[in-house]
C-alpha cells in the first residue's frame, strides 16, 4: 500500500492547483467588457444552478460506479475546458457554455472528492484524521487562490485575456496532478468489487439515498445544512455590490488620487477573504476537537447570521462581516463533512454526499429569489440582514423541535474514546 503521508502529500497538490482563482475577482466585469447585461449574467447563474441540482445525484452516482479518482479525472478536464472556454466565448451563448460547464464540473467533485479522500483515510486506518487533512487541504487552495486572485487583477489590468491564459496553464497542471492520485482500494481492481457486488445499480442508489439521509443521524442535519446554505451562503452573491459601495464611500477619493483600477482592488480584496478563509480551514480540526461537532456546528453558523445584522446599524461593519462568513464557513465545511462522511457507509458514498449537495442547492433557490427583491425593494445590505434573521429563527425553530446534531463517542487520534466528534451510530 502506498505511504499514508505520500498520498497526502498529492491530495494537498492536487488542491492547491484545482481551483485558481485568477478569474474569480473580475469575470462579471469581463462578462459586462463582452457585452452580456446583468439580465444575462443573472439568467446565466440561474442555469447554473439547475445544473447543480440535475447532476449531482447522476454524477455522484457515475463517480460511485466508475471510482472516485477518475470521477475527479472527469472535473480536472470539464474545469479546462470552462476556463479555455473564456477564450473563445463572445456572446451569451458561449458564456453558457463556459459556466453550465463549470458547474458540470462541480458535481463531479462535490460527492467524489469527499468520499474519495475519506475512503483512503480509512484505508490506512486513519479517518479519525479527515477534519485535519480536509481543512489542511482548503487552507493551501485557499492560500493559491488568494495569490492567483491578486495576480488575476494585476493582469486582468494589462490585457482582459491575461487571467484566463494563467486559468488554463494551472488547469492543465492540476489534471496531471489528479492522474496521480491513488484509486480507492475498492475501484483498484473493478472486476473483483464486482463480482463480490460492492457496487450500487441505478435502481439501488435511490432508496440508498432516502434510506441514509432519513437515518436520525443525518435528516436534520442536512435540514440545518440547507437552511445554513440557504439562508447565510446566499450572501455570497452580494459581496461585489455591498463592497463596491463600501469602498467608495469611505475609500473612493484615496483609491482615484492613486489611480488605483477597480479591478486591482477587487483582487486584492478577494485575496484577504482567502487568506481568512485558508486560517479557518487549516484550524477545523483544533476547533472540531475543541468545541465538539455540535457547539461548534452551532456557534459558528449563530455568530455569523447575527453578524448579518450589525452593517444595518453600522455600515462599516461590513468588511468584518464577510470575513467573519468567509473563516467561519472554511471552518464549518470540513466539520460538517466528516460528521457526514461518518454516518454513511463507503457503498454509495459518492452517491448519497452529492444527494445532500443537490438538497441544498435546490433550498438555496427560495433565498436567491426573495432576497434579490429585497435588494431590489430596499438595499443589498437589508437584503444580508434578512438572511441572517431568517437563519436564526429558523434554526431556533429546529433546536426547539428536532435535534440537527447527534455527537457519539468515536477513537481519538490517539486511540483514546471522546465526545468531542462523532461517529458511526450502530
Amino acid at each position: 500500500m502506498v505511504d499514508a503521508s505520500r498520498t497526502v502529500l498529492k491530495y494537498y497538490l492536487y488542491r492547491a492547483t484545482s481551483g485558481p482563482g485568477f478569474t474569480y475577482p473580475i469575470y462579471t466585469l469581463f462578462l459586462l467588457l463582452n457585452g452580456l447585461s446583468y439580465t444575462e449574467i443573472g439568467i446565466i447563474a440561474t442555469i447554473q444552478a439547475l445544473i447543480v441540482v440535475g447532476g449531482e445525484i447522476p454524477t455522484g452516482y457515475v463517480g460511485d460506479r466508475i471510482g472516485r479518482r477518475n470521477s475527479l479525472v472527469i472535473a480536472a478536464v470539464t474545469f479546462l475546458l470552462s476556463n479555455a472556454g473564456y477564450l473563445f466565448a463572445t456572446d451569451f451563448w458561449g458564456f453558457l457554455f463556459v459556466f453550465g460547464t463549470l458547474s458540470f464540473g462541480q458535481t463531479f467533485v462535490s460527492g467524489s472528492g469527499s468520499a474519495w479522500l475519506y475512503d483512503t483515510l480509512q484505508e490506512h486506518d486513519i479517518e479519525g484524521e479527515y477534519t485535519r487533512v480536509s481543512g489542511r487541504a482548503g487552507a493551501v487552495s485557499k492560500a493559491v487562490q488568494a495569490v492567483t486572485m491578486i495576480a488575476g487583477g494585476l493582469l486582468y489590468v494589462a490585457d482582459p485575456y491575461y487571467p484566463f491564459y494563467a486559468a488554463v496553464a494551472l488547469s492543465v497542471l492540476n489534471v496531471g496532478l489528479v492522474l496521480r492520485l491513488p484509486k480507492n482500494a475498492a475501484y483498484a481492481a473493478d472486476d473483483e468489487r464486482q463480482a463480490e457486488g460492492e457496487s450500487l445499480s441505478m435502481l439501488d442508489a435511490l432508496p440508498t439515498i432516502r434510506d441514509r439521509i432519513t437515518a436520525r443521524e443525518l435528516r436534520w442535519f442536512v435540514v440545518y445544512l440547507s437552511l445554513f446554505s440557504g439562508a447565510l451562503m446566499t450572501a455570497d452573491m452580494y459581496i461585489q455590490p455591498v463592497v463596491r459601495d463600501a469602498l467608495e464611500q469611505s475609500f473612493g477619493a484615496v483609491l482615484a488620487t492613486y489611480g488605483v483600477e477597480e479591478a486591482a482592488t477587487l483582487g486584492f480584496f478577494y485575496a484577504s477573504f482567502m487568506g481568512i478563509s485558508a486560517i479557518g480551514s487549516d484550524y477545523a480540526a483544533e476547533v472540531e476537537s475543541w468545541l465538539g461537532v455540535r457547539k461548534a456546528m452551532l456557534l459558528l453558523p449563530v455568530a455569523i447570521g447575527a453578524f448579518y445584522l450589525v452593517p444595518v446599524f453600522a455600515p462599516v461593519a461590513v468588511f468584518p462581516m464577510f470575513f467573519v462568513m468567509k473563516g467561519s464557513n472554511s471552518l464549518i465545511f470540513p466539520i460538517s463533512s466528516r460528521y457526514i462522511n461518518d454516518h454513511i457507509g463507503s457503498v454509495g458514498r459518492a452517491t448519497v454526499i452529492s444527494a445532500i449537495a443537490m438538497v441544498r442547492a435546490v433550498a438555496g433557490v427560495p433565498f436567491r429569489i426573495g432576497s434579490g427583491a429585497f435588494a431590489d425593494l430596499f438595499t443589498p445590505i437589508a437584503a444580508v440582514a434578512a438572511l441572517g434573521a431568517s437563519f436564526l429563527v429558523g434554526a431556533a425553530l429546529l433546536y426547539v423541535f428536532a435535534t440537527p446534531i447527534r455527537e457519539v463517542d468515536v477513537p481519538d487520534r490517539s486511540g483514546e474514546s471522546t465526545e468531542a466528534t462523532p461517529g458511526p451510530v450502530d
